[in-house]
Parts: structure tokens; C-alpha cells; sequence
């Protein structure tokens, strides 16, 4: 149990900062002291300085604590459903950080849907709340549950709190979170966005693929586990 409450200070002490530092009240404080390269600077280092203990902690102490389940559904759908949703998750991450669409922080120009935000409006916290829900249906120690169900609240938190600071901030990111979703496919689904075949980077999708198949191949090499596909 001692673990699983360290794992969520780490948490809340990443999370916390990062939350912090970019409202409202302290960003432009900061920004004025220390310039905007010197706020990203700070910034960074502390986002290192709080991820980087958090990974090792549980990189020396997962799978520790009771045991809630060993997957979540039968195996063989979790397995599945992992392997899906790890994909879709590197495909987004990879896209997301060629596209800089209109919800990143280095974002400029006018917030439209347009590519992969007719997907998600945050590819990069989305293909991290996907890592997170995907590794929760395979691990179920309390240890992993606190790990990695920490990327799928931050991804979403974070995501609400950039929305909210970029709609008071910046005219038409308001319409333009009305009218996507966090949730991939979220928009497409309901019809709010069609889906942007012509507008994808290819190239990036199959970035995110290739890398996709990197890790699987030598994530039990390097992280533990097993090899769930060829």
C-alpha cells in the first residue's frame, strides 16, 4: 500500500505543478519574470524533475499491492483491445506532435478543426489517457491501477484545464472546442467533424506505427510483460 500512496504523491506533485504553473493567476507572473523561453525552461525542468522519480519508483515497485484483477475482461479481449488501443495511441502522439494543432502550447494561428483534431482535439493527451486505459486492462495491481490510471486522469484534467485557459485566452478556440472532442473519434461519431482522410499526415501515421511495433516487439526486453503480438 505504501507504494500506490508514494506513486500519487508523485502524481499529484507532477500533475500539481504542471496545473499550477500554466493557470491563470501564475503564468503571466512567471512569463514576466522570466521571459517566455525562461518560463518554458522552468517549466520543463520541473516537469523532469516530477516524471522522472515517478517512472522509476514504479519501474522498482510495480505489480506490488493487492491484487484487483489480472486483466480487467477476459484475456484474450484485453489483449486485443490493448494492442488497439496502444496503436491508435502512437499514431496520435506522433501526429499530434507534427501537426502542433490549435490546443498544444506552441499552437499559432487561427483554432480550427482541421487533420487529426477532427479525431481529438488534444492528440497528444489523448494518446496518453489511451496508454494509460490501455496497460489499466492488463495490470491489475494497485501499484499499476495508480500508475498508470495517473496518465488517464491527468491526460483528461489537463486537457479540460488547457481548453479552459485557451478559450478565455484566445477568440474562436471556444467554437473550436465546441465542435471537437477529446475523445477520438468523439466528434466524428457524432457527426460534429467528418473524417479528415485527406487531410492526415501519412507520413506520421506511419511513424506511429512503425515505433507502435518497436516497443511491442521489445517492450517485454525492456519493460517487462509478455509479447501479446507478433
Amino acid at each position: 500500500m505504501k507504494e500506490s500512496f508514494i506513486l500519487l504523491l508523485w502524481w499529484g506533485l507532477f500533475g500539481g505543478s504542471h496545473m499550477l504553473m500554466s493557470s491563470p493567476s501564475w503564468r503571466p507572473k512567471l512569463v514576466a519574470s522570466l521571459g517566455e523561453r525562461g518560463f518554458w525552461g522552468l517549466y520543463s525542468l520541473i516537469a523532469l524533475a516530477t516524471i522522472v522519480p515517478l517512472c522509476m519508483y514504479y519501474g522498482a515497485h510495480k505489480h506490488t499491492g493487492p491484487q484487483l484483477w489480472i486483466t480487467l475482461v477476459p484475456y484474450l479481449l484485453a489483449r486485443d483491445v490493448n494492442i488497439l488501443l496502444m496503436l491508435l495511441a502512437f499514431t496520435l502522439f506522433v501526429s499530434g506532435l507534427a501537426a502542433r494543432p490549435p490546443s498544444s502550447m506552441l499552437a499559432s494561428g487561427e483554432p480550427r478543426a482541421y487533420g487529426v483534431t477532427r479525431i481529438t482535439r488534444h492528440p497528444v493527451f489523448a494518446s496518453f489517457f489511451l496508454f494509460g486505459l490501455a496497460h489499466c486492462l492488463v495490470n491489475g495491481a494497485l501499484s499499476d491501477l495508480v500508475f498508470f490510471g495517473g496518465f488517464v486522469a491527468y491526460s483528461w484534467l489537463g486537457a479540460w484545464h488547457q481548453d479552459k485557459r485557451k478559450a478565455a485566452d484566445i477568440p474562436g478556440y471556444a467554437e473550436f472546442r465546441l465542435c471537437t472532442s477529446f475523445v477520438p473519434f468523439g466528434a466524428i461519431v457524432s457527426r460534429q467533424q467528418p473524417f479528415p482522410a485527406g487531410e492526415l499526415r501519412w507520413g506520421a501515421l506511419l511513424i506511429g506505427v512503425i515505433v507502435f511495433y518497436l516497443v511491442r516487439v521489445f517492450h517485454p526486453a525492456i519493460f517487462g510483460g509478455i509479447l501479446m503480438t507478433l
